[in-house]
């Protein structure tokens, strides 16, 4: 049986990986800072990436690949740069470097597309071979722990630069409520009422959580994804604005009414949009076919299951 480590296994995207791999088949052993009750795997290292006590050599051994998610998001790093920073460059380093000495033959570092930053003009086209121009300490910590991880000999290394996820977390206490559909699906399930902090007009590429991890998934096969860096999306900018109403049509469905939307007003000439250029996964037979929609009224019914613990 295939083993696969997942670091920030009780994340965002690393909970639902953990449990796309186990779907599949996969031994999932899972590294995070301390046990939760509510994580659904039984191969769990509680430690961090910084434990001198040999907890993470440990956790790579016997291991087929190692997936490394644990970082801080965009949002902590907003807050605490330097912090942010130093945890996320040197935790990619120590994590590769214990992959490396346990012979682990393969290792996926989940980046993220901002590292184009101001490459990420009107009517670009984000390319693997466009040259990164971060501009936050997030995606410059991102793209660190990209060189950091992809310069060591002894283990191959794939670099993904994943787009905007959307879908469920698995539990509600995952802290990712800042993400515009996850905001937007609890303000409606909590609030009844969705309001936008900017106009909405913004374009990005959103993919599905289960496009998302089943394609991570696929990363850690090296006979199925050659060692490079890959952006990871569904290839189709969409904009905010247009996802506050598939959010809106979610709770009509739900709950048959349709929650208002308030949004600053928009300028007068709306930007344009930038493309994620998928291609190369896609010539390995890789691409999203998930709906956005779908993942939409994924995380809004989740919502509104969990209406409760979301206004706590």
């Amino acid at each position: 049986m295939t083993k696969v480590l997942v670091t920030g296994a009780a994340g965002y995207v690393g909970a639902r990986l953990a449990r796309t791999l186990a779907r599949d088949g996969v031994h999932v052993r899972a590294l995070v800072r301390r046990r939760l009750p509510w994580l659904d795997i039984d191969d769990v290292v509680a430690a961090e990436l910084d434990d001198a006590s040999g907890a993470v050599a440990a956790a790579c051994a016997g291991v087929d690949a190692v997936v490394h998610l644990a970082a801080p998001n965009e949002a902590v790093a907003a807050c605490h740069p330097e912090g942010a920073f130093t945890e996320t460059a040197l935790g990619a380093r120590r994590m590769v470097m214990a992959a490396a000495a346990a012979g682990v033959p393969r290792f996926v570092y989940v980046s993220t597309v901002h590292v184009y930053g101001a490459a990420a003009f009107e009517g670009a086209v984000l390319g693997e071979d466009v040259v990164p121009r971060p501009r936050d300490a997030y995606a410059v910590a991102r793209l660190a722990g990209e060189h950091l991880t992809s310069t060591v000999d002894g283990v191959d290394t794939v670099v993904v630069r994943l787009t905007n996820c959307v879908g469920a977390p698995a539990h509600p206490s995952v802290e990712r409520w800042t993400l515009v559909v996850n905001d937007l699906c609890r303000q409606g399930a909590v609030r009844g009422h969705l309001r936008l902090r900017t106009h909405g007009l913004q374009w990005r590429d959103f993919l599905s959580m289960e496009d998302a991890c089943r394609l991570l998934a696929a990363c850690t096969a090296r006979e199925r994804v050659p060692a490079g860096t890959y952006n990871l999306g569904s290839g189709q900018p969409t904009t905010v604005r247009e996802l506050a109403e598939m959010v809106r049509d979610a709770f009509e469905e739900l709950t048959d009414r349709r929650p208002p939307l308030d949004a600053p007003d928009p300028p007068d000439e709306p930007p344009k949009p930038h493309f994620v250029d998928i291609g190369r996964l896609a010539a390995l037979g890789l691409r999203a076919t998930g709906d956005l929609r779908s993942a939409v009224a994924e995380t809004a019914q989740f919502c509104q299951q969990h209406r409760d613990e979301l206004a706590g």
